[in-house]
């Protein structure tokens, strides 16, 4: 199954050269970027896992910030981290009236080529690494531990596309990625999951008030499903979804 998957990401990969990105819109510059991003974060757990049934959800607002380079050929590489910042989860809402914390960091680095037209349109492919870890604070007692973290990682390959309009221009995008995720706690839990495919999609609008200062507004959507191991003789192979969703702005200036 594995192999499946690492040949489908391979040829997707070399199928997305000739496809679509948002990432840049000119050739040959250097492009600083950040903004805030409305962000809805949720985990759930399956009927084998620890916390059966139960989900946690977040609502936060993130900070986003990143670096994108294009050279004069179209190749490009960005590199870009989001925090969520102070923020609570509602896992343990029926077992204590106290808001629990709760954190996200994600940080992503892209590679790919882009091809701009003559009325500004552009395409092209482009592939990553990506890793994420989250913390969820639990109220101690009644439990031994007082937090889970969850660390995800992987590669990813996608293609997205822009298209001129209204003054500035519309953008999308689509990746595949194949993630590892890993479960812990203060109190001596650590399980680790399998391989597995997710994705994501974003769709977005930049405006350029000159040819260096532009704002974006931007959708995105990423889910992803892990598959962990039997634990011990109590604790059957279980998994854990993982969805994020955020509706964001963002400033950006190109040298």
């Amino acid at each position: 199954m594995k192999t499946q998957l690492v040949r489908m990401l391979v040829s997707l990969a070399i199928l997305a050269a000739g496809f679509f990105s948002a990432t840049a819109q000119a050739q040959g510059v250097i492009r600083l970027y950040a903004g805030p991003a409305k962000t809805t974060y949720k985990i759930s757990f399956d009927s084998n896992a620890p916390y059966k049934n139960k989900s946690a959800k977040s609502d936060y607002t993130a900070t986003n910030v990143g670096l994108t380079w294009v050279s004069p050929i179209g190749l490009y590489v960005d590199a870009s981290a989001q925090q969520s910042g102070s923020a609570t989860h509602d896992l343990w809402a029926t077992t204590t009236s106290q808001p629990q914390k709760f954190s996200h960091t994600s940080y992503l680095l892209t590679v790919g080529y882009v091809r701009v037209f003559e009325r500004g349109g552009n395409i092209s492919g482009f592939g990553g690494y990506k890793s994420g870890h989250t913390e969820l604070a639990a109220p101690k007692p009644p439990f031994p531990w007082t937090k889970d973290k969850f660390d995800s990682k992987g590669i990813f390959v996608g293609m997205g596309g822009g298209v001129p309009a209204l003054g500035g221009q519309f953008s999308g995008s689509v990746a595949l990625a194949l993630m590892n995720g890993k479960w812990t706690d203060d109190n001596g839990y650590d399980n680790s999951a399998d391989t597995t495919l997710g994705y994501s999609a974003g769709f977005g609008y930049t405006y350029k008030f000159t040819p260096a200062l532009g704002l974006t507004a931007d959708w995105k959507y990423q889910a992803y499903k892990y598959n962990f191991a039997v634990y011990s003789v109590t604790q059957p192979e279980y998994a854990v979804q993982e969805k994020i969703t955020s509706v964001g702005v963002r400033l950006s200036y190109q040298f």
